[in-house]
């Protein structure tokens, strides 16, 4: 008996040591992490050089059956700059560590998981090794201690921990997984720079992993059931409060996911900006809205066919997605809200299909996509076929799409980007026939029009303190009418950009363009030289960007001055203040924005944000949009809301929401 329980414990406690989970309070306990893979030496990625200045760290990782684990001891030489409060929001000067999964161990599709010290979290999946899609979501804890920053020669002293679930994420290898840990640092002297555990890595690219043997993660039957209902409360401006009820519903088994949304709220989302736009181009509006911002990456496609954001109020709607490693697919149908004061009722209808097939250089996909709007007695039926080669460093996509009665297609060869240094360049040349038409699609000029785009660069970088970072590009734009001589644009310009030194960046852009115009039914043929000059300046957790956008535009010229500053205090305080103005000719308009974001501890949050659009000949566009937020915990949420707009700000929506989720 003896000897058969000294059997048992032989065998059992060394699995059961190796699935001892760390507790995630920035706080290192070395038993907690004496079975965990340990790191030391790490290679230099950006700037790209056999020198070892980075500074002293020690990476561990280890797993459970249901998660991976990470931690680091950082003893920074240089400074550290830690100032978003957002998820998934950064600035290029933060201090971020960055944590690459590829569960598939196969070098094309994964995860970036990265973090600051002040806890802020940003993730992504990562496609076709190196494409991220920063809409995607998870749920995983970090948290930082800084003990004691950089001073008088002595380095500070930092500690990190992380817990990423992996059970619900699907299409996992059941032996070996790639992992690399990315972090971000600064010299003494200012330079910043990129340092990995894989000498060989690619900054946020799958390219080059660390193969990590690991037992099977924990593969239950897979089926996840998360419902989130919430009720809403609104009152806008003298009317009685109304009430309206609505939820998420998420399903999952093993690689499927159904989703569904109801009288889907946007309430407690942030308001698009007011903005400005040249040459007549439409401004690209962000996915904010979970039913579809998870799922981006399987729909996407060269030309951007169905751009989500051209569905306004959900009434309601379903989403089907299927992954595996080499088939992904997603079919979704949605129904809109009716516009306002229609009393007939009628309803816009989409349905749309992706199956896409990976393989180990490329990919082949297709879109169908059927859509309804009875109100103008408009039915559409679209579909379209692309693809992606990728050899080495070159890309070649190409996509053709009918509606049946008209063909567009796009045509890409590009020399991809290396942040490490080097050349770059792009080539795409796309056209939309006069008879093509989309509901959901987003271009530049709409139909009867096509498009070049040829260019390329080189990206310098150095180990130096001043003029460390250098990229110069050249390119040709042109897109015209198809059915007539008209031009929309043909440009040739130039942007130069350089970190002069660890506190100042600095942009130039140069354009001369010859856009056709229509005046007094004649055309004219303009001659347009614009530049814009850019400045951006870093002190601690605190930064200023000034610009200046000029040059001859339409007959007349263009005047406008632009400036951002973000600052940070204690950090829980984050205040964003920002002037725009665009003058010429016969318009002359000015953007106001100030942005209040507040931790007022750990779970309550208040975001404030408010902007004006000043317009002489005009009544003013304020928009004040308020939040108080309280979480439970992630993804169950106590809202009020303050809307405020109007030229006085008289035009007032109160919204008072509770969102809570429900995790079977």
């Amino acid at each position: 008996m003896t000897r058969l329980l000294v059997t048992f414990f032989a065998i059992f406690l060394p699995i059961y040591a190796q699935y001892e989970t760390p507790k995630i309070d920035g706080r290192i306990d070395d038993k907690e992490w004496s079975d965990a893979k340990v790191y030391e030496d790490f290679g230099m990625i950006v700037p790209k050089t056999t020198e070892k200045y980075f500074d002293k760290t020690i990476v561990y990782i280890k797993q459970s059956p249901d998660a991976m684990y990470f931690a680091v001891k950082f003893w920074p030489k240089g400074k550290v700059i830690s100032k978003s409060l957002i998820r998934d929001r950064s600035t290029d000067e933060e201090n971020e560590f960055f944590i690459l999964l590829d569960l598939e161990n196969k070098r094309r599709n994964g995860y970036v998981f990265s973090f600051s010290f002040l806890n802020n979290q940003r993730d992504a999946i990562i496609y076709n090794e190196r494409n991220q899609s920063y809409e995607w979501d998870w749920i995983w804890e970090c948290k930082s201690t800084i003990f004691s920053e950089a001073k008088d020669g002595e380095p500070g002293y930092i500690e990190s921990e992380v817990r990423i679930p992996v059970d619900k994420i699907q299409n996992k290898n059941k032996s070996q997984i790639g992992v690399d840990v990315q972090l971000f640092g600064y010299r003494p002297d200012g330079q910043s720079f990129f340092y990995s555990i894989n000498p060989e890595s690619e900054l946020l690219t799958l390219k080059s992993m660390v193969t990590m043997n690991i037992q099977p993660f924990n593969e239950r039957l897979n089926l996840n059931f998360t419902a989130t209902p919430y009720v809403v409360m609104s009152q806008l401006s003298k009317e009685k409060f109304k009430q309206s009820v609505g939820g998420e519903v998420n399903v999952s088994l093993d690689r499927q996911t159904l989703k569904g949304t109801f009288n889907t709220d946007q309430s407690t989302l942030e308001a698009d900006p007011f903005d400005f736009s040249l040459y007549r181009k439409p401004i690209f509006l962000r996915e904010k809205r979970p039913f579809f911002s998870k799922d981006l990456d399987i729909y996407r496609t060269p030309i951007n066919l169905f751009y989500t954001r051209a569905i306004t109020d959900i009434h309601g709607g379903l989403n089907y997605t299927y992954r595996s490693n080499s088939f992904k697919a997603g079919i979704a149908a949605v129904e809109e809200e009716p516009l306002a004061g229609d009393t007939t009722n009628q309803k816009r209808r989409f349905l749309v299909a992706r199956p896409n097939l990976n393989f180990k250089n490329g990919s082949l996909g297709s879109t169908l996509i059927y859509s309804k709007d009875p109100l103008n007695n408009y039915t559409e039926k679209i579909a379209s076929i692309d693809g992606r080669v990728v050899l080495k460093r070159w890309s070649i996509q190409p996509q053709i799409i009918t509606n049946t009665k008209g063909l567009a297609y796009r045509g890409n060869v590009s020399y991809l980007y290396n942040p490490a240094g080097g050349p770059y360049a792009d080539a795409v040349y796309a056209r939309y026939d006069k008879k093509f038409d989309a509901l959901t699609v987003f271009n530049n000029y709409g139909n009867d029009y096509d498009e070049i785009n040829v260019g390329g660069g080189y990206q310098f970088v150095y180990s130096r303190s001043y003029f460390s970072n250098l990229n110069m590009n050249v390119s040709y734009y042109s897109a015209k009418k198809i059915s007539e001589d008209f031009t929309h644009q043909e440009n040739i310009n130039s942007n130069l950009s350089y970190k002069a030194a660890d506190w100042v960046s600095v942009n130039h852009y140069f354009e001369y363009n010859r856009p056709d115009e229509i005046k007094d039914s004649a055309k004219i043929t303009r001659t347009n030289f614009l530049e814009d000059h850019s400045v951006k300046f870093v002190y601690k957790n605190h930064s200023l960007d000034l610009g200046y956008n000029s040059g001859p535009y339409y007959g007349s010229f263009l005047h406008n001055p632009y400036a951002t500053m973000e600052l940070n205090f204690l950090g829980r305080i984050g205040i964003n203040l920002s002037y725009r103005r665009q003058n010429y000719s016969e318009e002359d308009k000015t953007i106001y924005r100030v942005k209040l974001d507040y931790r007022i501890y750990d779970k309550l949050y208040l975001r404030s944000f408010y902007q004006r659009q000043h317009d002489p000949d005009k009544k003013d566009l304020n928009l004040w949009n308020s939040l108080l937020q309280y979480e439970f915990f992630a993804g169950s949420n106590l809202y009020f809301v303050l809307n405020l707009q109007g030229d006085k700000l008289d035009q007032v929506g109160q919204y008072f929401k509770v969102a809570y989720e429900f995790v079977l």
